[in-house]
Formats: C-alpha cells, sequence, structure tokens
C-alpha cells in the first residue's frame, strides 16, 4: 500500500503575500545558470538561495553551497521569513496554464508526505533512469538542510474522481498563496487540516499505486538518506522515512506531457555521410531544404509531419549544424531494428519512440555510449530551442520527437523497466517555494 501522511507545510510568512512571484522557482533540474542568476537579483529571499546555491571557487568542505541553503534556512525560520503551520495538514496545489495549442489549462492536485520504500515494494513505482550526479548533489543538499524543498510529482489512478471530490470543495474559498512564474502560469495553494478528509484520503490513497512522474532523482535521494539515517541509528521518530510528493490523478484533463528533445554535441567523430549510412537499412530519410525566407514555414511543415506519426510512433526530426535543410526520419520496420536492441527491454516498450531514438539513432547511428556518461545530452521541450541551438552552432545535432504517453510511461512502471533518461516532461512544473517540510 502506498501510505501517506499529512505534516506541517512550512511556506513564506502571510507579509510575502504580495512577492511571492519574486520568491518561487522551478525545480532545480531545469534552472539554467542565466536563471539561477536572475532568481538571485530578484529577491533576497527568493528560494533560490535553498534549491540551488551558487558554487565560488573558494568553496570548502566548511562553506559551499549547501552550507550555506542550511544556515539560509535556518535564518529565514529564526527571523520569521518562513513560518511553519501549527497542525499537520495537506497542501492543495493547482497551476492554471496554457497547453502549447495556446489553451488555457488547469491542473490540481495534494501535496502529502508519502512512505519512502525500493521501488516496487511500497507501491511507488518509477519509470525512468537517473543520473549518478544529480542524485549526490540533492543528497548533500538534503544532509545539510534536512527538508524537502519541492515535492515530488506523482500519479494515481482516479477513474470516479474519489479523492478528486474529497478535496476540491476546499477550493471553493480563495487560495492561502498565489502566485504567478516567468511562463504566466499561475500557481494556487489551500492547506486543509480537516481530519475527516485527510482520513478519507489517506484511505484511498492506500488502495493505489504512486508513479512518478517527475522527481526520480529526489525520490531516489530520499531513499539513500533514510538508509543513512536508519544505519546511523539517527532517524528520530521516522522523519526521514517519508518524502513530499504532489499527488495527482494520472485522468486529470489537464494533464500534460510534452517531448523532451535531445540536442549533442562533443562527439569527436561526428561525421554525416557515416550516420547516414548506419540509419539508412532502418529509416525512410526526407530531406526538407529551407532558406532565410521561408525557414520558419519549412520547421512548421516538420513540426506539424512529426505529429502527424504520434499515435502510430517511428517518426523523427533531425537538424545538422550546417545543414540547410531538416531531415524527417521514418522507421520502415519495427521488426528489422530489434535485433540491435538492448535485450532487457520489454517486446511491448520497443517501439516506443524514446525507446528508438535511444537505441537506434544515438546507439546505433551516432555511435554513442547510450547512458551518456560523458553528458553530451542536453534536453529541451521547446522544438525551436532544439532547432536555433543547432543552427547557432552551439551542438552538433538535434532529434524531434513526439510525447511519450501516460499509458506508455505506465506500462513501463508496471513492467519494471526504466524507460531512457527524460522520456517525459511533464508541464507546467510545480514551483519550489509554496510548500516545505523541513523535519
Amino acid at each position: 500500500m502506498a501510505a501517506v501522511k499529512p505534516f506541517r507545510m512550512v511556506h513564506y510568512n502571510g507579509k510575502c503575500a504580495s512577492a511571492l512571484n519574486t520568491l518561487i522557482t522551478p525545480p532545480y533540474d531545469v534552472i539554467s545558470p542565466e536563471e539561477q542568476e536572475k532568481f538571485y537579483s530578484t529577491s533576497p529571499f527568493n528560494i533560490i538561495r535553498l534549491v540551488l546555491g551558487k558554487q565560488y571557487a573558494e568553496d570548502t568542505d566548511r562553506n559551499n553551497r549547501y552550507t550555506r541553503a542550511a544556515e539560509t534556512l535556518r535564518k529565514w525560520l529564526a527571523d520569521g521569513i518562513l513560518v511553519r503551520k501549527d497542525r499537520p495538514g495537506m497542501v492543495i496545489y493547482r497551476m492554471e496554464f496554457d497547453d502549447p495549442t495556446g489553451e488555457r489549462q488547469q491542473l490540481d492536485g495534494i501535496i502529502l508526505l508519502v512512505k519512502v520504500d525500493d521501488y516496487g515494494r511500497g507501491k511507488v513505482l518509477p519509470h525512468e533512469k537517473t543520473y549518478k550526479g544529480p542524485k549526490e548533489d540533492q543528497l548533500n543538499l538534503m544532509r545539510h538542510c534536512r527538508s524537502h524543498l519541492t515535492p515530488i510529482h506523482g500519479l494515481f489512478e482516479d477513474k470516479e474522481d474519489l479523492v478528486i471530490g474529497e478535496y476540491s470543495k476546499f477550493m471553493e474559498r480563495p487560495p492561502e498563496q498565489e502566485a504567478v512564474d516567468a511562463n504566466g502560469t499561475v500557481h494556487k495553494t489551500w492547506f486543509v487540516d480537516d481530519e475527516r478528509a485527510l482520513s478519507a484520503i489517506s484511505r484511498l490513497l492506500a488502495e493505489k499505486s504512486i508513479f512518478i512522474a517527475d522527481g526520480h532523482h529526489r525520490y531516489e535521494t530520499a531513499l539513500a538518506y533514510k538508509r543513512e539515517m536508519d544505519a546511523s541509528g539517527v532517524n528520530v521518530e521516522g522523519a526521514a522515512d517519508y518524502v513530499m510528493m504532489y499527488l495527482t490523478s494520472m485522468t486529470h484533463p489537464g494533464l500534460t506531457i510534452l517531448p523532451a528533445h535531445r540536442m549533442v554535441r562533443g562527439l569527436p567523430e561526428f561525421d554525416l555521410p557515416t550516420i547516414i549510412q548506419r540509419l539508412d537499412p532502418y529509416f525512410h530519410q526526407e530531406a526538407l531544404p529551407f532558406d532565410n525566407n521561408n525557414r520558419a514555414e519549412v520547421s512548421q511543415r516538420l513540426i506539424e509531419r512529426i505529429a502527424s506519426y504520434s499515435e502510430i510512433g517511428g517518426k523523427f526530426g533531425m537538424v545538422v549544424q550546417g545543414e540547410q535543410s531538416f531531415r524527417l526520419l521514418r522507421l520502415k520496420d519495427f521488426s528489422a531494428v530489434e535485433p540491435l536492441m538492448d535485450s532487457d527491454i520489454p517486446e511491448s516498450l520497443r517501439a516506443l519512440d524514446v525507446t528508438i531514438l535511444r537505441e537506434i539513432i544515438i546507439g546505433h547511428g551516432l555511435g554513442m555510449d547510450k547512458e551518456d556518461p560523458h553528458g553530451r545530452i542536453e534536453y529541451t521541450p521547446s522544438i525551436s530551442e532544439a532547432l536555433d541551438r543547432v543552427l547557432k552552432g552551439e551542438f552538433q545535432v538535434s532529434f524531434i520527437l513526439n510525447p511519450t504517453r501516460v499509458d506508455q510511461m505506465r506500462s513501463a512502471a508496471e513492467l519494471g523497466h526504466k524507460l531512457p533518461h527524460k522520456s517525459t516532461y511533464f508541464f507546467p512544473k510545480i514551483s519550489s517555494g509554496l510548500a516545505l517540510n523541513v523535519f
């Protein structure tokens, strides 16, 4: 069963209500160096100082981004910048946003503490691989701050809207917090300590599996921290047994997944004719030439052609540094590429675009180590960024793909198979700074 419990939420004090826009940030792993600098300059109390502090050449074991974050957290609590609720409860969190088509959407869910356990044992299931570096960074931050600074995003099945039915009535009152992020997404929260509602939701969630949507690194960090605390005998009152999660229904109409397009650089032997030759037995290849006058029109045609295969799969866009054309790659035969794939990939997941891209195009075509140990791949949900940064010479090649669907993500999780890194990009991102758990 998925064990959940309420917590004494930590948040900015009421006097900061009018300034919340200047205090919140996205999750640490989508913040660029330029954005980090901007958040630092926005306010001396911006949450960036906790979630992604600056690093300096003169940093030491006693003075570094983690020690400074811990000291800042202690000071903000002591000075009343951050305050703690008197009673345990849950946080209702709603985001109102424009989807990629420009339509206004909303997504809501609840923030609770979820019991940490090995994947599967506690009904918390992952769906994609993680990197070692971010987990080490987040573990150091948790050791020093002893807190959860940003909720992990989890999904649960609620076809009959029973959980939503328990918390939706509390959203009829004005929100306690409201902020607008840099993308124009409106974030609203309501704190609820109603014992009947908390008990009912806990019972309903006890029957559910929770699928990690966003925050795999943070969940595995919480598990590593729990093991450390258990081994050292200092897991006071089981504080490390739980992690803060934002739980939403996987059938919520506002749930939005964007693709994570791949941008590649730093390949020492990038030879386009060789790559084309390697891919030619498996893909139909079509060039879409463009010039300065019609580039926008041709790129839109590329996007539409790829999207037309969203239910079928096997179609990708490719843009290469120095070329005045976009390339369309369309898989000829799914069965023909199976011998090139890792044998441990379940048959039902072999036809996924993220699998084909990793195994065939990146692994076989580019000849890369598919685990990307050198960090040559970067990810973006923005097609324009993926195209522009290659055309500007920042990357050697970019690949455009369709998003992974929720049912595909769920299938991978239930099979116990982890999809490639960044197989999904859930949008919008929950903000850091509106709900913290300090233990």
